[in-house]
């Protein structure tokens, strides 16, 4: 047949390309969106149940039992209990510290949203761990580190321990929240720190790059500990006993060694170590260790605040220097003073022979060779003996480095012929002394301190 008007039918080619599309919009019907969704919790066509305490949780074991964030402990406990019943109790498994984290954990099951809070954190990891759900562990592990912060930390180390969480988590989260308490610890009060096991109070007082000024500020702070440990949180005497043996007697202030006589959870062996140790021992004589002593012959001096007593500064030749003790600063890195009591000989030849005063810091073998140390704050004091208000102060903020391990001032302290004890400047035995004051609080919360290779 013709076909109309004279045209030839229509082919499945070219023509075909021409016609038009269809299009059509659902009707989305709003209140349909959350009946649609996947949840526990109106449990509609769920097939188990969840039990825990006197709770129940309605779940659905194809959701539960498969995909990416599945429990493969549900999953076989399904299988186990097929035909048998319809629900797994997990009462006696999960810690009743975690109860109330439960229905976050089902909702992460569920749809894979989690915000992980400090408080939920060891909870969620320690269920994850129990239930064997691999991408809620993953996350939690994911966020870990940025939830150790110094108000945190003291949280997340109780929950680690008290949790008890598996593999090497435990261990790692109880190293990080020590070296961030122990790098702010001046910020914090007794009760903050209440909430720790006993263990790592202990461990966190030991260690020799504590932030604080000098010794005498931790028995300050064991001093209030007492109070509020035992006073608030019911802690036990033997516990604040076990705090007060981290305290460096031998390292305390005369004005503090009285007071320790005050202090009854001090042992009289502990008073006795500690003057040995204040005490120069004539040459050959060995002193018995009492059964207090730990590890006493091994501490050192710590804190932030070194004070340098130079014995007959005048005696020193030009360009010689002398270097105070070494305190630890951080993990790799120790601090000290360095003076030239008589100048580093450099300038005009009327300056040249001014005492010279200088922070160094001293890395670790291991530290990267090319280390950087920025935004360390510090100050360096020449005392007078007579009078407080003559104290010679001077303050800077500056980057140390490989290449530059010492900062501080070739000159602007005193005149040799000012170093005498009648104008102050020497003591009764003539010595000099310099105070050294460190701040590097804000290298560490900027993640700036360098580390090892």
């Amino acid at each position: 047949a013709q076909a109309c008007c004279g045209r030839d039918p229509p082919t499945d080619g070219a023509d075909m390309s021409r016609k038009r599309r269809l299009t059509a919009a659902f009707g989305d019907v709003p209140e349909d969106k959350e009946v649609l969704e996947r949840s526990w919790r109106r449990g509609e066509h769920t097939d188990w149940k969840l039990l825990l305490g006197e709770s129940e949780f309605p779940v659905h074991k194809v959701i539960v039992a498969t995909g990416e964030r599945a429990s493969v402990f549900l999953a076989a406990s399904f299988r186990k209990h097929c035909g048998q019943c319809e629900h797994t109790d997990l009462t006696e498994l999960v810690p009743r510290q975690c109860w109330p984290h439960f229905e976050a954990l089902l909702d992460f099951v569920y749809d894979g949203k989690l915000t992980i809070s400090v408080s939920a954190w060891g909870p969620l990891m320690k269920m994850a761990d129990l239930l064997q759900i691999g991408a809620l562990f993953r996350q939690c592990v994911q966020d870990g580190s940025d939830l150790i912060t110094p108000l945190a930390a003291p949280r997340m180390a109780s929950d680690a321990v008290g949790l008890k969480l598996g593999g090497q988590i435990e261990p790692q989260v109880v190293q990080l929240t020590i070296e961030t308490i122990a790098s702010h610890f001046s910020m914090y009060k007794a009760a903050d720190l209440s909430m720790l096991p006993l263990q790592i109070f202990v461990a966190l007082l030991r260690r020799d790059d504590l932030e604080v000024m000098n010794e005498d500020a931790v028995f300050d702070f064991l001093v209030r500990a007492e109070d509020v440990l035992v006073g608030t949180f019911s802690w036990r005497e033997a516990d604040i006993a076990e705090l007060w043996k981290c305290c460096r007697l031998q390292f305390l202030s005369p004005e503090h060694v009285v007071q320790v006589t005050h202090i009854n959870a001090i042992a009289k062996e502990a008073v006795v170590l500690a003057l040995m140790h204040r005490g120069t021992p004539l040459p050959g004589q060995v002193f018995p260790a009492p059964s207090f002593a730990e590890c006493t012959e091994q501490q050192r001096e710590r804190g932030r605040e070194i004070f340098f007593l130079i014995q007959n500064p005048a005696g020193y030749a030009g360009n010689r220097p002398t270097r105070s003790v070494t305190h630890q600063l951080c993990d790799r890195f120790g601090w000290r003073l360095l003076v030239f009591p008589l100048g580093t000989g450099t300038g005009e030849p009327r300056n040249s022979k001014q005492p010279a005063a200088f922070i160094e810091l001293v890395p670790e073998v291991d530290v990267d060779p090319a280390w950087t140390f920025p935004g360390v704050r510090y100050s360096i004091t020449l005392v007078n003996w007579l009078d407080v208000r003559r104290n010679i102060v001077k303050e800077h903020t500056v980057e140390f480095s490989a290449a530059a391990v010492d900062n501080g001032w070739h000159r602007g302290w005193v005149t040799p012929d000012c170093m005498t004890q009648s104008q102050g400047w020497l003591s009764e035995r003539d010595e000099l002394c310099f105070r050294g004051h460190i701040c590097i609080l804000q290298a560490i919360d900027k993640g700036l301190v360098p580390n090892q290779v």
